[in-house]
């Protein structure tokens, strides 16, 4: 980039990169105060988006010369071409956007008002000139700054994406241009008008009286559905603005100006209440980009194409959370970020199966496998599938289509989509910063029922350690991107719900979204996504599948030679072919075949008249990579095969892809079997009541207090599901609070077991004696005020933050340190008093104690999770040291790790294993 431009306008700094361009700060040398100028350079990031951002520039210098000097529109000061470069010069805007004055909140009625017959003026002007904004939004709005008005006048910034209409338009030509909330849909189908300005401003009008983002809406958006109280002539004003039907609108901006005033005669007079303005941030001299608002970077890609075809410009998403964090919510993001990456990217990415084929897979555009939220049909041309450009890669489709982007992503069993996603992810991450959304990848398969949302809580809980109070908050603030995978994997009686639950999850929190799914298995549903874009992943061509074998070094011409072979015949019944078309078959044909001439691999597997041909490849893959091992095996080929397909059976009977050891819930069990541990656990809740009974108890008291004791204990931790404890740490709020709490109501407790206990097993005349009730009373305060405090400083460890590490079985043995260092608390705390007491059993306070803090700690959850791993070992299940059988399947290349937990290399081999169960059957 040149330091001066034109020998006039000396660039200061960069302000921003997008996908068309740069933006520069820069200063005019020629006029007096050297003023400050906003400079455009054109500069596409893709070039095959060279000639559509050349048209959209040029378009805006145009728009801008004949709009001319508007108070509310910057004026244009030069359009150059220097060195090749396209360049446009504009003035600056002092102020802040729209967007950050809706960041503080809904506004005052008065100041919409006012705001709305604002830009009704400047819209007219530019609907005059035959002009159509088509990127009405708030950042594209800065309210100028003025020395003596708190709230000055609203100017409409970003003429980048203006259409000017023609007498004979080239619908070849049209593209769909905008931002996902207020797009009109006409103007998402391409055809936009003077409406879908007015659309776009009716959405803004929204967003400022409401405080919310338009994609939360719901459709039809109306002031009502909102929720938003104001007079009802500016109701049905704005409802009109925003009408789904572009005929049932205003026909231009002058139009719904001259409808506005009659509506609100005598504006000039009315006055903002003081306050209820948001505050203008001061500009300094030379400002930043915080100073320029998001509107002045409009350029910078908010304005992209949304029709795939042209969809190659890699923008961001205009999310924007607070400021500044906290040093704890700084951390947390952080860890989160880094889980995602080492789980998904380094665990599974970069070991995956696909990786060992380079290929790049070709793109087409699938709009018929989505449905737009409106109930409008368009008629438009190139609803078929479309290939897209060579090249292109999903990054650049998800970036071009703006805020609130989603995108459906279709494809064949092993074709590609799990990796598409993480290849996605990785980019995604690479991207993330304090002011962006943080990308998680979850898998369906674990859904069941019920909203997304706190479905999302549980994941990030179970699977990244997330505390469900963080989580929840994450949800809720629409401070994640959401990456899905497997909506193909959720039980096909259950997909369709599925789908009405995302759209549902969409409409409420207007989330951005990728969905990966197996497209035989979508297109039989009878529902669709209401997302902005699909996409197909082509098969591999016969070209790419034999450029790819086509190298000595890697010794697969006998594989080679039978694909080539079998092309030439194109048999049916030797599709060998047909099946190498999938990235996954290839690999595993190469993985299994490498160094095998093409007699022997007919001799190892190819055998038509034998079966499915892929279920053949995946048992000499499995035997290929079981004997070239290296080291001895330290488990024999039947065992292997036993407990990955008793796995594989597990995950498929409980719609499950990430096996985590500590998540192993008694539902692995048969029926027979569920009873054992049925039995075993009411076994262990009487032991644990006969030892706290007997230290009060004579033994014929003792029966019922144990058989009690131990329905209380099954009813408070359940037999049938096990949760393992969280990371802890301490903190001096949560033991306040805690305190204060168990103080307050232990030695109510405390004083209603001891006395209620005394009249059930001791002796009652007892306590009818003044002094001997003075002296249970005593007892069972103390008892209480000593659990109550027990209580408090268990609970000021919490899980308030992110654990840095998670290892296989964390979660359990997380539970046995947090039993352990709680079991020694409350026993202390609780054996102390007793003895200073000195008329009732110190052993009995420091059991109770003991059994206490072992529960609190998460103890119950190890107890189950022991007798079930027992109860699965002795049936041959699983072996008893199942991490380390796991990571030597991982060595063998059967499963990958993901953070703490397992999963096969690919669905279709965990299909495979789970077949050997149904064979045997």
């Amino acid at each position: 980039m040149v330091q001066r431009l034109a020998h006039r306008y000396h660039i200061d700094k960069p302000m921003g990169q997008g996908g068309f361009g740069t933006v520069f700060l820069a200063h005019d040398e020629q006029l007096p105060g050297h003023p400050i100028c906003v400079v455009k350079q054109l500069n596409p990031i893709h070039t095959d988006a060279l000639e559509v951002a050349k048209r959209l520039f040029n378009l805006e210098a145009e728009t801008l010369y004949r709009l001319g000097e508007h108070p509310q529109i910057p004026r244009l000061l030069a359009h150059i071409e220097e060195a090749g470069e396209l360049y446009l010069v504009q003035e600056y805007i002092p102020g802040q956007s729209l967007a950050d004055e809706f960041a503080l909140g809904p506004m005052a009625v008065e100041q919409v008002i006012q705001d709305l017959q604002g830009l009704l003026t400047v819209l007219a002007a530019v609907h005059s000139q035959r002009v159509i904004h088509r990127d009405i939004k708030p950042s594209n709005i800065l309210r100028r700054q003025e020395p003596d008005q708190p709230a000055g006048p609203l100017v409409l910034i970003d003429f980048g994406a203006v259409k000017a209409l023609q007498a004979s338009p080239n619908p070849d030509l049209s593209v769909a241009i905008g931002s996902l909330g207020y797009m009109a849909p006409e103007q998402q189908a391409a055809h936009p008008c003077f409406g879908s300005d007015l659309y776009g401003l009716g959405m803004v009008m929204l967003q400022a009286l409401s405080g919310r983002h338009p994609m939360g809406f719901g459709t039809p958006a109306t002031c009502a559905r909102v929720g938003v109280s104001v007079p009802q002539e500016l109701a049905q004003f704005i409802d009109r603005l925003v009408h789904l039907d572009h005929r049932e609108r205003y026909g231009t901006a002058g139009e719904a100006l001259q409808v506005f005033q009659t509506l609100f005669d005598g504006l000039e007079t009315l006055e903002v209440a003081s306050g209820s303005g948001p505050t203008v941030l001061p500009t300094s001299p030379l400002p930043g980009k915080e100073a320029l608002g998001a509107g002045t970077l409009g350029f910078l890609g908010a304005t992209q194409p949304t029709s795939l075809s042209h969809r190659s410009v890699e923008g961001t998403s205009n999310f924007a959370l607070a400021n500044s964090y906290s040093q704890q919510t700084h951390r947390n993001r952080q860890a989160l970020l880094n889980k995602v990456r080492r789980f998904w990217i380094e665990g599974v990415l970069d070991r995956s199966l696909h990786g060992q084929v380079l290929l790049n897979l070709g793109l087409e555009e699938r709009p018929d496998a989505i449905s737009l939220p409106w109930q409008i049909t368009y008629a438009t041309p190139g609803q078929s599938p479309q290939p897209l450009p060579a090249g292109t890669q999903v990054s650049h489709v998800f970036d071009a289509i703006g805020e609130g982007r989603t995108l459906l992503i279709l494809g064949e069993p092993g074709a590609g989509k799990t990796t598409t996603l993480l290849s996605l992810a990785r980019k995604l991450l690479d991207r993330a910063e304090e002011q962006q959304r943080l990308p998680v990848i979850f898998n369906l398969s674990s859904w069941r029922s019920g909203a997304i949302a706190p479905w999302l809580v549980k994941e990030l809980n179970s699977k990244y350690q997330v505390p469900q109070a963080i989580g929840r908050r994450w949800v809720d603030q629409q401070q994640l991107l959401l990456l899905l995978d497997g909506l193909d994997e959720v039980a096909p009686d259950r997909r369709t719900a599925c789908i009405e639950a995302l759209n549902q999850f969409h409409r409420d929190y207007g989330p951005e979204m990728v969905v990966c799914c197996r497209i035989r298995d979508y297109e039989q549903l009878p529902q669709k996504l209401e997302f902005q874009a699909a996409l197909y992943l082509r098969p591999l061509t016969d070209e790419q599948i034999l450029a790819y074998l086509n190298r000595p070094e890697q010794g697969l011409t006998g594989l080679k030679s039978l694909l080539e072979q079998n092309a030439a015949v194109q048999d049916a019944t030797t599709s060998l072919m047909e099946l190498a078309r999938s990235p996954l078959i290839l690999n595993i044909m190469v993985l299994t075949y490498q160094g095998v001439s093409s007699d022997e691999i007919l001799r190892l597997g190819h055998q038509p008249h034998h079966g499915d041909y892929q279920h053949q490849l995946f048992d000499a893959y499995i035997q290929r990579m079981l004997t070239h091992r290296p080291g001895h095996p330290l488990y024999s080929t039947a065992q292997i095969q036993g407990w990955l397909t008793s796995l594989a059976q597990q995950l498929v009977l409980t719609s499950q892809t990430v096996l985590l050891i500590e998540r192993i819930q008694p539902d692995w069990l048969a029926p027979k079997l569920r009873r054992c541990y049925v039995a075993g656990l009411w076994c262990s809740f009487f032991a644990i009541a006969t030892l706290l009974g007997a230290q009060v108890l004579a033994w014929d008291r003792l029966l019922l207090a144990v058989g009690l004791g131990s329905l209380i204990c099954s009813r408070i931790f359940g037999v049938y599901r096990i949760t393992p404890a969280e990371t802890l740490r301490w903190s001096w709020q949560q033991a306040r609070n805690n305190l204060l709490l168990g103080l307050s109501l232990g030695p109510l407790i405390g004083w209603s077991l001891k006395v209620g206990f005394g009249f059930i097993f001791g002796d009652s005349a007892c306590l009818r004696n003044g002094t001997c009730f003075a002296n249970h009373s005593l007892i069972g305060l103390a008892f209480g005020a000593t659990l109550g405090l027990t209580f408090g400083l268990i609970r000021g460890f919490s899980g308030k933050r992110i654990g840095n590490t998670s290892r296989p079985n964390d979660g359990i043995w997380q539970s046995a340190r947090n039993s352990t260092l709680f079991a020694l608390i409350s026993m202390v705390t609780l054996y102390v008093p007793g003895v200073l007491i000195g008329n009732t059993k110190a052993s009995f306070w420091a059991a109770t104690g003991l059994a206490f803090g072992f529960a609190a700690g998460g103890g119950e959850a190890l107890i189950k999770h022991t007798l079930l791993r027992i109860i699965l070992t002795l049936s041959g299940t699983t072996p008893w040291n199942y991490r380390k059988f796991l990571d030597y399947a991982a060595d063998s290349i059967f499963l990958q790790k993901v953070g703490g937990g397992y999963i096969f290399m690919h669905r279709l081999l965990l299909e495979h294993f789970a077949s050997f169960g149904e064979e045997n059957t």
